[in-house]
């Protein structure tokens, strides 16, 4: 098989699969990835058998995918089963797969297109395209007509999914919405200000933007004050899947592009053990990173409350990363009752009112430049009460309360704006670091301390023994010429953070972070994360939108290094605490451990090895490659060793808060081999 068979595996078809629905996908997906890296190693190997096989698996599950019956073609076609390969191609037509000038293209479909039937269904793919059917298995959402202004509903025709992996997978909803037309008076916040600038056309209001609520109307503005506001519903089938809840989960396009959209919610992940706020969940999985970035970048912005993870009466910050692609909520002020759907809907409200000021020239190219959250984020950050300069952690919190907020000069600044004063968007990239050694230098199921990476924020857990985690990163700026970039700490201790220029203008900078553990960070919230920001400088003065690296410390590990230059190592205590007991931490991230390391180390410093102790046990040994010593000289050094593994033990009953859900076991991995002496 030759490369060639390779190009449908980047396509993005789109389709309804048998009985089941668009809004089924989510759940179905990660079977679609499983078949498809399966294939794609089948046919990296030349294997024809294999590749029939997953294919054939596929179809099981997505019987009129596109995607899979033109795959099922071609290794039929490359097979010369030319009858079975033509009812397949026919199925991927009549699903959507209406791309002749590939079908003339592909290699694989050589030994087709000489037969009568082939020229048929490139007829029949000819067809379609100038008349694709209104059924449940087309690969291409069909726009809904409707006014802006108006509700809008969210159903099976007029959205698809997106099937790439490497996007995460989405759903993509088109609307065609015809101008807002109405003369109702703009009553939100600020509507003092905000409303004569519309009535003189100095301010260009809500029309063409969505409103998209997430928690079935618990936090839901008042759109009616925001004319031209179009909501966006969602109709049975998708509500009956549960399509309409949680984080967001596909775009909103019209025949120009994306849609402007705001939405929030202030839902949260609730069952044991993997209860979390949808910020904690976002952070915590690649694809759904990727997909706030993919959203973000399209100028749609998400609000979401992150007070499950962020209350300093319960657990502290358990946040994980800072990502500027979202946009986080919280009630700060009050300490008995926190309200967060109050302070969701007023910051929300706040975002529309900002839109809604902007001048007409400088929303338009702000959406053509991609750039609503940027800016949104550049203007809450900026307006932070109690804020000296941009430049400081206190106009960077990890959430937003409306009430900390000036507003009045947030809307002032937002109807000042200039297009040349949008805020530049660069790309923050890494560009060395040295990753621990797994059961080595730590001992987890994860196999580094990487956890995201993005154009907008890097985030890693750290796990490696050395006293100091070093990164170096650099700021890329495609386009604008940038004045300087600005490193300086968000959340951390500063004398524990250093900062070392490679470049004039501080675009390639390393960082030193020490080691934190879990400390008491601003507010009097218990902390476990460092955030790192930087932002650009314009040659005219204009500011970025911060980028991030995060790193995030764990909370089931306590650590003692040594005071002298050095800074070594001497134990890590991962058993619960015996009078608190369990020490919680995310059990995405690291397994609980029912041991204590001592670490010991020769006359110059040089790491021999570490004692392992359990309760009621005899200590263990291990030597430097992280094996146990099954037989030692009398003074000390291993004589023999055996390997060791690490494997997961769930326990159903855990909640990871008094019991633990998932166990880190030890065991042995081999017999025991001499040393040589």
């Amino acid at each position: 098989m030759r490369p060639i068979f390779l190009f449908l595996l980047s396509a993005v078809l789109a389709v309804k699969v048998g009985a089941q629905s668009v809004f089924d996908m989510p759940g179905l997906f990660p079977q679609h990835k499983r078949f498809l890296s399966q294939f794609v190693t089948a046919v990296g190997q030349n294997n024809l058998i294999a590749a029939e096989t997953a294919v054939r698996s596929a179809l099981k599950v997505f019987p009129n995918d596109a995607n899979w019956n033109y795959n099922l073609a071609c290794v039929l076609a490359r097979d010369s089963r030319a009858e079975e390969a033509l009812t397949h191609l026919e199925t991927a037509i009549r699903c959507g797969f209406t791309d002749t000038a590939k079908l003339d293209a592909d290699a694989d479909l050589e030994t087709l297109r000489g037969l009568p039937r082939y020229a048929e269904l490139k007829a029949l793919a000819e067809q379609l395209i100038k008349d694709p059917p209104r059924n449940p298995m087309l690969s291409t959402a069909l726009p809904t007509e409707g006014t802006a202004g108006t509700e809008i509903t969210v159903d099976a025709l007029n959205t698809m999914w997106n099937w790439d992996p490497a996007q995460g997978g989405y759903f993509t909803t088109r609307f065609d919405l015809k101008p807002y037309t109405g003369t109702t008076p703009y009553t939100g916040p600020y509507a003092e200000l905000i409303a004569p600038w519309i009535a003189e056309g100095s301010a260009a209001g809500n029309a063409g933007d969505l409103y998209v609520n997430r928690d079935e109307d618990r936090c839901a503005v008042r759109f009616e004050c925001f004319p031209g506001l179009t909501p966006v519903l969602y109709g049975a089938e998708a509500t009956a899947r549960g399509a309409h809840l949680n984080q967001a989960n596909g775009l909103f396009v019209g025949p120009g592009g994306p849609l402007p959209v705001i939405g929030n919610t202030t839902s949260a992940i609730n069952p044991p053990p993997f209860w979390r706020s949808l910020p904690r969940l976002i952070s915590t999985d690649a694809s759904q990173t990727v997909i706030a970035l993919r959203l973000a970048m399209a100028n749609q912005l998400y609000v979401y409350d992150a007070t499950l993870d962020h209350i300093a009466s319960v657990r502290g910050d358990l946040l994980v990363s800072a990502n500027p692609s979202i946009i986080l909520s919280g009630d700060t002020l009050s300490t008995d009752r926190p309200n967060p759907v109050e302070a969701q809907r007023g910051l929300t409200e706040l975002i529309l009112a900002a839109l809604a000021a902007m001048p007409p020239d400088t929303k338009a190219e702000m959406l053509r430049r991609g750039l609503l959250v940027p800016t949104v984020q550049m203007l809450l950050r900026d307006h932070v009460i109690g804020a000296k300069d941009y430049f400081t952690p206190e106009a960077h919190p990890t959430v937003f309360d409306p009430r900390r907020i000036n507003g009045e000069a947030l809307i002032r600044a937002a109807h000042a704006l200039r297009p040349e004063m949008l805020p530049p968007f660069f790309q923050l990239a890494v560009r060395g670091e040295t990753m621990p050694v797994p059961n080595v230098e730590f001992f987890d199921l994860a196999g580094s301390e990487g956890m995201v990476d993005t154009p907008v924020c890097v985030s890693r857990i750290r796990r490696g023994r050395d006293y100091t985690k070093s990164v170096t990163l650099q700021a890329v700026m495609p386009t604008t010429k940038i004045r300087e970039y600005r490193w300086f700490v968000v959340s951390g201790d500063p004398e524990k953070i250093r900062f070392r220029s490679r470049s004039s203008d501080n675009a390639l900078m390393t960082v030193d972070i020490d080691w934190h553990g879990q400390y008491m960070g601003r507010d009097g919230m218990e902390c476990r994360r460092v955030d790192v920001a930087c932002v650009a400088v314009a040659d005219n003065g204009a500011l970025s939108a911060p980028a991030f690296y995060s790193l995030r410390f764990l909370g089931n590990e306590r650590r003692v290094y040594a005071t002298d230059e050095g800074k070594r190592l001497l134990s890590v205590d991962y058993a619960p605490d015996p009078v608190t007991g369990l020490r919680y931490e995310d059990p995405i991230l690291s397994a609980q451990k029912n041991w204590q390391d001592f670490y010991h180390y020769d006359a110059d410093g040089r790491l021999k090895g570490w004692f392992r102790r359990r309760a009621a046990k005899d200590p263990e040994q291990f030597d430097t490659q992280g094996r146990r010593v099954t037989a030692s000289a009398p003074d000390g050094t291993p004589r023999a060793v055996v390997p060791v593994k690490y494997t997961p033990r769930f326990n159903q009953q855990g909640d990871s808060l008094r019991t633990p859900a998932l166990e880190l076991i030890q065991s042995d991995a081999g017999d025991p081999t001499e040393l040589p002496r």
